[in-house]
């Protein structure tokens, strides 16, 4: 009778440290699902640095072919996410509780994975690391606080007009710094021609071209949190603008070199490109957090710290050349930064709660 008992115990005490397990992995799940404004900053906060060792070993990568290391980039947000929405989807749990906004994500994906992702590995090899992100930031800024005001009626005020004024200065001026020596992009472990190479590599494009990612990484995100207010799991968004992306990405280099080249990639070029994935997948996860509960402009502004990590990165890792046209455009973009982090807020209402307070909704 005693050992009867003492099993029938037994089982009562495995069955509430399960019922307690489940409660736990709920509220952890819940609280990712649904995080509060502290949680959103720390994840935008990690989301930068995270970003910053991605741009750093795709700028130890620019002698690959750009298309090529945008297309292998996108590949652990895939093999992350499809079995991860596969329990997801077997478990009776909706990836979308409005399907009608997946066939206008899927285009806009394509323009943050092809024109942004891409553009931004051109801009590396042609204006170096320490100039391509302030004016990718910059240019992100701008388009952000413009698609946020249309699309999410986030107000644009004089203060952010005054910042955005500056940062479209910052960028002029960095487009006329130079942070690398144009390179050739090669798939083989030879050492990059040091010759001069057509226009096509020349700084200003270079420049156009991180304005271009900047401004499609903008029409990307605004457009990914307008998806996920309305139904759309963050993963699932992920997953879409991963699939699409690479699919698209690997027709691009199909065309142009075709998959022969590959095979020439050193060892080192793939480690950066696997990293650069990794962080990137990562960083996407923390960007994807913070942009459930902050406004756009503020997630990114937090981002904006990638600017001086970039620049002591670009300047430290890789000897680019500190020129004052570089100095000026960096602190020109931290003043823009500045005047939109410093921007004058209405008073709060006592009957708000802290979180309402920063919500967008």
């Amino acid at each position: 009778m005693s050992s009867d008992s003492s099993i029938d115990q037994n089982d009562f005490a495995v069955e509430d440290a399960n019922t307690a397990a489940v409660a736990w992995w709920e509220r952890l799940g819940s609280g990712m699902i649904s995080p509060g404004i502290g949680f959103g900053i720390v994840a935008g906060i990690a989301s930068a640095v995270l970003y910053t060792l991605a741009n750093i070993s795709l700028r130890n990568a620019i002698s690959v072919d750009p298309f090529i290391v945008s297309t292998f980039k996108a590949a652990p947000t895939v093999l992350v996410l499809t079995p991860y929405l596969a329990v997801v989807k077997a478990s009776g749990r909706p990836i979308a509780t409005s399907r009608q906004w997946i066939p206008i994500f899927i285009p806009i994906a394509l323009v943050g994975q092809v024109i942004g992702n891409g553009a931004f590995q051109v801009a590396l090899g042609s204006i170096g690391l320490a100039a391509s992100v302030p004016i990718t930031l910059g240019s992100l800024l701008i388009g952000s606080a413009i698609l946020g005001w249309i699309l999410l009626r986030e107000p644009v005020r004089a203060r952010t007009l005054v910042s955005i004024a500056t940062l479209i200065i910052a960028v002029i001026v960095l487009s006329q710094s130079r942070g690398v020596e144009p390179v050739e992009w090669h798939s083989s472990s030879s050492e990059v021609s040091e010759e001069p190479v057509d226009w096509v590599h020349s700084p200003i494009v270079g420049a156009l071209c991180a304005v271009s990612s900047g401004l499609a990484y903008a029409v990307f995100s605004t457009t990914m949190r307008f998806t996920m207010k309305r139904g759309m799991l963050a993963s699932m968004a992920m997953w879409i603008s991963g699939v699409s992306g690479m699919l698209a990405l690997a027709g691009i280099v199909a065309i142009r070199t075709g998959w022969s080249p590959i095979a020439d990639i050193p060892p080192a070029m793939w480690q950066s490109m696997i990293l650069a994935g990794i962080f990137n997948f990562t960083a996407f996860v923390a960007i994807s957090t913070a942009l459930k509960v902050l406004p756009v402009v503020a997630v990114h502004l937090i981002n904006a710290s990638q600017v001086a990590m970039a620049s002591v990165a670009g300047v430290l890792v890789f000897d680019e050349p500190v020129t004052k046209l570089l100095v000026l455009g960096i602190s020109l973009t931290l003043a823009g930064l500045t005047i939109l982090a410093t921007r004058r807020r209405p008073a709060p209402d006592p009957s708000t709660t802290f979180q309402s307070t920063f919500r967008s909704e």
